[in-house]
């Protein structure tokens, strides 16, 4: 699983969405989509992130670090900051990322 795709599934565990299709109904996105973000065998593009970043909430920054286009050391941001608090623990202990 790429860290995109893990990362989009740590979004659902945080939010009550019974199914794919119940969480992408209230993504506003088609449930194909959600699924190829979900078993994503490669790194997402730009109108993806761009999509991701809107429905879930984020800052843009957050996906590129989780989809491993950036290292937490790379965005200049620290760790243990509220801007990095909904990344996973594999995300912030890559390599780089201390």
């Amino acid at each position: 699983m790429s860290g995109f795709s893990e990362w989009v599934k740590n979004q659902l565990e945080l939010r009550p969405y019974g199914d794919i299709q119940d969480a992408a109904r209230a993504l506003k996105i088609r449930p194909s989509e959600l699924s190829r973000w979900l078993a994503s065998k490669r790194p997402p593009t730009q109108d993806t992130m761009r999509v991701a970043s809107r429905v879930f909430d984020v800052p843009i920054l957050e996906i590129l670090i989780a989809a491993e286009y950036l290292t937490v050391e790379e965005a200049g941001l620290d760790p243990r900051s509220s801007t990095t608090a909904t990344l996973s623990t594999p995300e912030l202990s890559r390599p780089g990322a201390d």
